[in-house]
């Protein structure tokens, strides 16, 4: 009996022991931004899983500390990041991964910079970003659209667009005017190179009939090819009006609506037909993540690149977390030769990465798209291997 009393007693001991042992480990709250409403909303379902896949990474990476995830909406600009930024002040996150939208990071870094919180953007690739004055404690682990302008504008050459039959058709929020301003500079850049008679032609991204600009396009009969910066549904709003305006010319896009996406916001798949994006390339992918996504990459969703970088931005995070110091400088110093699963990534004095260049791709209007090129400010367009 004094045997089985021993035995009780030590294994109760034990078992305070092991509560004992959980409530030591010190809580780690990571902040997400994720556009859970607004024109980014297909898309963010597979960021949320990549931030997810991190945070789990990161529990089992790590024995004294518990990661967690703490989301809110991010939308699509800062009348609805800038609250959301307040809320995970007052949650007491550590840092922020995200916003998607650039809009969305600008206003959100007024509060959070404020309250000396850092933040790592997954998808936010305006110019106006790396301007570290005006936006303090931002990184990104995404380039600037600064260098999508030149990697759209070669990719329509070398697709056969003609010199002067470029239109321009964009959203007027942040990202869209950023990236139509980059790709109209780069066009013209090239000597011989000028827009159509249509020219560059904005538009509210919360527009969804579009027949006037399809109409007016076909009127402008030198125009031979259309560059839209948009995000997924105004894309697919905007291929469904250039067909019932009878739009016979080529059709480009940038990163907003790349991806399979795309076909779930068409009536008829076939309207994507040969349609050319242009979408940050993934370097080379350290650890297994990236075959994580591949293995269930039709349910997931998103675009692939971005969901890859959400992961990476929240494991940068956690991994400064966990470190002495202050978080600022730890980011600084784990974003140094990160390697990450989109990429090795090395943060430049104003939070910005150089990237691997843009993966080109193009849809077969059925149900998928093929990325069988790809441009570098090195070698311009290439062919992938």
């Amino acid at each position: 009996m004094i045997a089985m009393m021993i035995t009780v007693s030590m294994l109760a001991a034990a078992f305070a022991g092991c509560l004992g042992d959980d409530d030591d480990k010190t809580t780690v709250k990571i902040g997400f931004m994720n556009p859970l409403t607004g024109p980014l909303e297909p898309d963010a379902s597979g960021f949320s899983w990549g931030a997810s896949e991190a945070i789990k990474d990161l529990n089992a990476m790590y024995d004294d500390y518990e990661f967690e995830l703490v989301e809110v909406d991010s939308g699509c600009d800062g009348a609805v990041s800038g609250p959301a930024a307040s809320t995970l002040v007052d949650s007491g996150v550590v840092a922020v991964a995200g916003a998607a939208c650039s809009g969305a990071s600008m206003g959100a870094n007024a509060v959070l910079s404020a309250a000396s919180i850092p933040m790592i953007s997954y998808a936010s690739t305006n110019p106006g970003l790396s301007d570290a004055t005006a936006y303090p404690l931002f990184y990104r682990v995404v380039p600037s659209d600064a260098i999508q302008g030149p990697a759209g504008a070669d990719a329509m050459t070398d697709a056969g667009q003609t010199a002067t039959g470029l239109a321009i058709l964009h959203m007027t929020n942040d990202y869209g005017s950023g990236l139509a301003d980059a790709i109209g500079a780069a066009w013209n850049a090239t000597a011989g190179n000028a827009l159509c008679s249509f020219g560059m032609v904005g538009y509210e991204d919360t527009t969804t009939n579009f027949q006037t600009q399809a109409e007016a396009l076909v009127a402008a009969t030198d125009c031979t090819g259309v560059y839209l910066s948009s995000y997924i549904t105004d894309a697919a709003a905007i291929l469904e009006a250039l067909s019932a305006a009878n739009y016979t010319g080529k059709i480009f896009a940038g990163d907003g609506p790349a991806g399979i996406g795309l076909y779930e916001k068409l009536s008829d798949n076939t309207l994507a037909a040969n349609m050319i994006v242009t979408a940050p390339r993934a370097g080379t992918s350290y650890g297994d993540f990236e075959a994580r996504y591949d293995a269930d990459a039709a349910s997931i969703g998103s675009i692939k690149t971005y969901v890859l970088t959400t992961y990476d931005a929240v494991m940068i995070i956690g991994k400064a977390a966990a470190m002495d110091g202050a978080i600022n400088d730890n980011i600084k110093s784990v974003g140094t030769s990160f390697q990450g699963a989109s990429g090795m990534h090395s943060f430049l004095a104003n939070g910005d990465v150089g990237g691997d260049g843009y993966d080109i791709c193009t849809y077969d209007g059925a149900a998928a798209y093929t990325c069988a090129k790809y441009w570098t400010a090195t070698g311009g367009v290439q062919a992938s291997s």
